[in-house]
């Protein structure tokens, strides 16, 4: 049986306050000194060793915030480290009308897919920015961040079906 649209408008309105508010916490603590240590240390560094087993000669490092090799180098800013999408998974999560099982396997799976599909992107930038330069603008704000939204969307869906 569908649900009542009454509740299924509660659930977004549900999501969105979620998603501001975690955001908004999440905005708050990049000030502070733990995630950028998160940054550096879980998503930085694992690029830099995936880009150095496949591109061992390019001299790719780790440099705080920064993937660095000789004669170049890329930063992560905020919007780079893969939270915006973990925050909409965890807000869609709360609202979702799944078990409580179901939820945990879609944060637990679900934050790990993420963290490696962003180090997948994060592989995608190098590539773009240091061999195909003319092709970076449109990996960078078009096709990565489509595919992670699209894949998000995807787990999500596929889960909800699960479910019921």
């Amino acid at each position: 049986m569908a649900e009542p649209l009454a509740r299924r408008l509660a659930r977004v309105a549900g999501f969105a306050v979620l998603y501001l508010v975690l955001q908004a916490g999440y905005q708050a603590l990049r000030e502070g000194p733990d995630i950028p240590w998160v940054v550096e240390r879980g998503i930085v560094l694992p690029a830099a060793v995936l880009i150095g087993g496949v591109f061992p000669e390019d001299g790719v490092v780790a440099q705080g915030a920064r993937l660095a090799w000789p004669g170049g180098r890329l930063r992560l800013l905020a919007g780079c480290d893969g939270f915006e999408l973990l925050i909409m998974l965890v807000a869609a999560t709360l609202v979702a009308p799944v078990s409580w099982r179901r939820g945990l396997f879609m944060l637990g799976l679900g934050g790990a897919g993420i963290w490696a599909l962003n180090e997948l992107r994060l592989f995608a930038l190098y590539l773009s920015f240091r061999h195909w330069r003319e092709s970076f603008d449109a990996v960078h704000t078009v096709w990565a961040p489509l595919l992670l939204l699209g894949a998000l969307v995807g787990w999500f869906a596929w889960n909800l079906r699960r479910s019921h």
